[in-house]
């Protein structure tokens, strides 16, 4: 298949900068169009792209069409391009909620336009398309349909193939009812003048569990969480049923019936199924809150370097003190104090990029006489890995004129971070001489 030029109708949104990525890195030409000309034209210098104002003007010529735009105005958009999309070209969408566009994707494309609509269950600050569900609603499944399915699986998303109509019942649980329950969560915290940071001074796993997911909704845009709401005509009776089951339960409570309680507990268990999996992956990630805690507490006086997980800057440091929500670290007499919900440990490479980049390198040889069997690139690796260098490389073996008999001489070429010299160079002299390998 020759190269696609493939447009997105809002390509410079959360979403759309997330396939537009996705959409070059999968070696698609790709153009964003969209009125807002300042935001356009600066995520196309941003990801290599072209940028149109035009929506109708970058469908034409397009074989592939993606409208990813708010949930309010999908329905107006698709109304606009889909009349000019070219038969035998795809007409997608990335929008929640799946009846309506994509009838309306059927109904004003021309003959011979392929329509699938696409839903990405999850938001941009996922960035990526790796382990997270795709579900996809297809009209037909022609060519465009394989060629779709086959570069997200490459891309190991997790592909759901479903009907409009079943999606938008699934969603109006999967994310009506769960945006619903935790945003009502937030507002009785509200109502109740409660102190949410104060509480998790008594809080359990659970509990820091919960919080963690009620802010992750709240903290969001608003407005796509109302659209997600009002837009799936599924979503009304949901509300209603929970509702009903919240006062029955609530009823339950208010008159001590812990008979009825216990078998309703017991009741949605066994509706519920496998709970045992559920404990099981709620237990990891319980333990996933603590884990990094516990191995923070341990590099206490060592140097670390982590990087924050939204904006992406990094730190370097001694860790001085770890809080229950903080990371102390001290650089250069300077001590910052990070949030430790914001930050990741990073790995070696990362460390070592950055570390080069921010104090620079310094390259020295060592000439070492080792018995002619040992493996010099072996020890190489052996030293890059237990010290703190940059990078050790082979830079000559020699066994000639002037070296013993069954030994030989490797020089072995270290770059060493600038801000640790002496301390690095004081440990590769020592332990070159305690394993019986003579500098030259």
């Amino acid at each position: 298949m020759d190269k696609i030029n493939l447009t997105l109708i809002g390509g410079y949104g959360g979403m759309g900068r997330v396939f537009t990525r996705f959409f070059k890195a999968n070696g698609c030409s790709v153009t964003i169009a969209g009125p807002t000309e300042k935001k356009g034209k600066a995520v196309a210098e941003e990801f290599g792209v072209t940028y149109l104002k035009d929506n109708v003007k970058a469908c034409e010529n397009a074989d592939v069409v993606v409208v990813t735009v708010p949930i309010r105005f999908t329905n107006e958009v698709i109304k606009e391009v889909a009349p000019h999309v070219k038969p035998g070209a795809l007409l997608m969408d990335l929008t929640s909620v799946k009846q309506e566009p994509v009838e309306l994707m059927k109904k004003h494309s021309q003959n011979g336009v392929e329509v699938v609509g696409c839903h990405p269950v999850f938001g941009p600050r996922v960035g990526g398309v790796e382990g997270q569900v795709f579900v996809l609603t297809p009209t037909e499944k022609g060519r465009w349909f394989d060629w779709l399915k086959k570069i997200l699986e490459d891309n190991k998303a997790k592909i759901v193939e479903s009907t409009p109509k079943e999606h938008d019942h699934a969603m109006a649980i999967v994310q009506g009812l769960t945006h619903y329950t935790y945003i009502s969560l937030g507002k009785t915290f509200r109502e109740l003048g409660f102190n949410v940071k104060e509480s998790r001074k008594f809080s359990s796993p659970i509990y820091d569990l919960m919080l963690d997911m009620i802010g992750r909704i709240v903290g969001q845009d608003p407005s796509l969480y109302a659209e997600i709401q009002m837009s799936n005509p599924e979503i009304p009776k949901i509300h209603a049923e929970f509702l009903k089951s919240a006062k029955e339960l609530a009823e339950t409570v208010k008159e001590k019936d812990e008979k009825a309680f216990i078998n309703v507990m017991t009741a949605s268990a066994k509706h519920f199924g496998d709970t045992e999996s559920a404990m099981g992956r709620s237990d990891k990630a319980i333990n996933a809150l603590v884990y990094e805690l516990k191995k923070l507490n341990a590099l206490v006086g060592k140097k670390v370097c982590v990087k924050h997980i939204y904006s992406g800057v990094m730190h370097y440091g001694e860790v001085k003190e770890v809080e229950p929500e903080n990371l102390v670290i001290a650089d250069g007499g300077v001590e910052r104090k990070l949030k430790l919900s914001n930050i990741r440990l990073t790995s070696r490479s990362e460390t070592k990029e950055y570390r080069r980049e921010k104090y620079g390198v310094s390259a020295r040889d060592y000439s070492i006489l080792t018995p002619a069997s040992a493996d010099a690139e072996f020890i190489s690796k052996l030293i890059e890995r237990l010290f703190d260098v940059f990078q050790v490389e082979v830079k000559d073996v020699y066994a000639g004129d002037k070296i013993p008999e069954g030994m030989q001489s490797i020089c072995l070429g270290v770059t060493q971070f600038r801000d640790n010299l002496k301390q690095s160079d004081e440990s590769l002299t020592s332990f070159f001489n305690k394993v019986g390998w003579s500098l030259r």
